[in-house]
């Protein structure tokens, strides 16, 4: 079923997709993509369709005939059921099923509807009755009617445009919806609607611009439905020429070619949507404000997380154009989904907290909770930040000694190659009997043997004499994290392996919940003092705001301010995983470092990360049964890269 999904997708999308993004969203390989690509092109032929390769663009479907095209996508949809494996894709499924109906649907239709049980569609709906909560609908049941969502007409479209954006490959849709995309001309609105950005000169992501394409679809869905705004739902803005312009625009086009008719609740909901979606910057005392704004919540985050990033003028000016926009959106109500949030959120889970303190600070009158995907678009700016710090590291360095035991010709290409890596330094070699010639006027030493630190007052790192591409990577983490801890001597994959102990491992065969789980650990941790008092507290808010469950069970919790006295990880393993809002715990790290060790953070997410990767982990997990088998799988993945 996944080549008729991609079909799905790809005329869904109206546009060329790139094979990554592609083999991203339905989780295979490219090669895996290419194969499919190719068995499509060879029915597509007899279906109606084709796949076009267009360059530097993507995959794009061209349908050849409309008739055999909607048969063939009829034909799919008929023989589609519901992964009964995934109870996620069916729960939001069902989700989907009452936001599109404005009648009662019992549970039996839905059972039928999906071809599941009616025990199955029973267990579902607590969860169903959270998602309501959590987007402020309510799931109501009548005696002899089944069920119906109840809401007002713009949370109802928000919560819709989340379970078709970010939750379901192929969603099972009604009728009315099918039909409707069928009749929508998604090419022609994109078409007009860059003319008319162009028009008022309004610039705009690719992400964000996809993001209001779909609003604008749905919102055309849902009136052609009669399912529109009430007065009280879109109150009146300040408006800005730019936005009015473009949302008359889009009304009028909108109008002709679908036969709508806009009220002015709906003229200003469809403007609160393109509000806070482009970098405009017109009011320039409003520009000066927040910019001192940007700077002190800057200089907050410097003092709570011992960073500095205030000196970064590009982090700055950055945030500046994102921020703008950012706080019309919170005010409005109207935040962005983010299609990369789970990527940021694994990968810079070190710069996750520090968005979030920074957004806190930067706007702490707002009553209004920010989403994950927001807080991921600002993630990236802390964590671009943080590279360019890294590579600024190396600079520092202006006078390197060098020890290979080999001498001669491997002595030399091991001095040229650091030469290119540390393009302002001074590097010199010395064999081993030499090493009284190095003395403090060196500002690091580099070794391909091991030392003794008593012999040295300078730092040390450790490499292989023949530097690969991972070597010389590996030399540009040992120097992040050099300048973040407090040892002379520095590897970085022994120091990540230290960071685990035999004493905080466990292996636990039943366990309780997740957080409570969370609490006892970081209750031992505070009383055996490897931490300051709060850090129980402090994880368990940092879990309940947004938790660090990741990929494949991998879960990597941690506080939402570092508070270490000694640093360690403390690990749990679970034998039968555990289940939190819907996601499988297998084994936990608890994370427990110091405040300014950011690198150290992304460096132990990247082992996360390997182990995410790793498509016989569970095989893996199940083979450890004591300490010493986990540090050995540990030791695996790191020379993995």
């Amino acid at each position: 079923m996944r080549q008729e999904k991609i079909v799905e997708y790809l005329y869904a999308k109206k546009q060329a997709i790139a094979p990554k993004a592609l083999a991203a969203e339905f989780q295979i390989s490219e090669r895996t993509l290419a194969n499919d690509i190719k068995w499509l092109k060879e029915i597509g032929a007899n279906e109606g369709f084709t796949v076009e390769r267009i360059r530097s663009a993507g995959y794009q479907l061209k349908v050849l005939d409309n008739d055999r095209f909607r048969s063939y996508l009829m034909q799919s949809k008929q023989q589609e059921q519901v992964d009964h494996s995934s109870p996620q894709e069916r729960i939001k499924n069902i989700e989907l099923l009452l936001l599109f109906h404005e009648e009662y649907i019992t549970m039996q239709q839905i059972a039928e509807w999906l071809d599941v049980s009616l025990s199955t569609v029973k267990a579902d709906i607590k969860q169903v009755e959270q998602f309501c909560t959590d987007y402020e609908l309510s799931l109501f049941s009548k005696a002899h009617y089944g069920l119906k969502i109840l809401g007002t007409e713009s949370k109802k479209r928000r919560a819709i445009l989340y379970l078709i954006r970010n939750t379901l490959h192929t969603p099972v849709l009604t009728e009315k919806y099918k039909e409707f995309n069928f009749t929508f001309d998604e090419a022609a609105l994109r078409h007009f609607l860059q003319e008319q950005l162009q028009k008022n000169q309004l610039k705009i992501s690719d992400i964000v611009y996809e993001n209001i394409v779909q609003h604008i679809r749905l919102l055309s869905f849902r009136m052609l439905q009669n399912n529109t705004l009430s007065n009280d739902e879109a109150a009146e803005t300040t408006i800005i020429d730019g936005y009015e312009r473009l949302t008359e625009e889009l009304v009028a086009y909108l109008e002709e070619t679908y036969d709508l008719v806009f009220s002015n609740v709906e003229k200003n909901y469809l403007e609160e949507q393109l509000r806070g979606k482009f970098t405009v910057l017109e009011n320039g005392d409003g520009n000066q404000q927040l910019k001192q704004a940007i700077e002190k919540a800057l200089e907050h985050v410097d003092r709570q997380y011992h960073t500095e990033f205030r000196k970064d003028q590009g982090l700055a000016n950055a945030l500046l154009m994102h921020v703008a926009p950012l706080l019309q959106r919170l005010y409005t109500g109207h935040q962005l989904e983010n299609p990369i949030i789970e990527d940021i959120y694994t990968q810079y889970a070190n710069v996750f907290n520090v968005a979030m303190v920074f957004i806190n600070e930067l706007n702490k009158d707002l009553d209004t909770d920010i989403s994950k995907d927001e807080i991921g678009y600002v993630a990236i700016y802390f964590a671009a930040s943080l590279e360019k710090q890294s590579n600024q590291v190396i600079d520092d360095y202006q006078k390197i000694a060098v020890i290979c035991s080999t001498g001669g010709g491997a002595a030399y290409l091991l001095k040229v190659n650091l030469e290119r890596l540390f393009n302002n330094a001074e590097v010199e070699t010395f064999a081993l009997n030499e090493m009284d010639q190095i003395d403090a006027s060196f500002d690091l030493l580099i070794s391909t043997v091991p030392l003794e630190q008593a012999d040295f007052e300078i730092p040390i790192i450790y490499t292989k004499t023949i530097l690969s591409q991972a070597e010389i990577t590996k030399i540009e983490k040992d120097l992040n994290l050099l300048r973040e801890s407090q040892n002379k001597v520095f590897d970085v994959h022994q120091f990540i392996l230290s960071l685990f102990a035999d004493e905080w491992f466990q292996i636990k065969e039943q366990s309780e919940d997740y957080l409570t789980l969370l609490e006892n650990e970081g209750a031992h941790l505070e009383e055996q003092g490897w931490v300051k008092q709060g850090f129980k507290q402090s994880v368990l808010n940092r879990e309940k705001m947004i938790d660090t469950i990741y990929q494949q069970g991998v879960a990597g919790p941690h506080p939402m301010e570092q508070a270490a006295i000694k640093e360690v990880i403390d690990v749990i393993l679970l034998k039968k995983p555990l289940i939190y809002r819907e996601k499988k715990v297998r084994i936990i790290f608890l994370i427990n470092i110091k405040k300014d060790h950011l690198n150290l953070h992304k460096e132990i997410s990247r082992l996360m990360i390997k182990m995410m990767d790793d498509p016989m982990l569970d095989t893996q997990l199940t083979k450890i049964t004591n300490f010493q088998d986990f540090k050995s799988y540990m030791k695996s993945l790191m020379k993995e890269g």
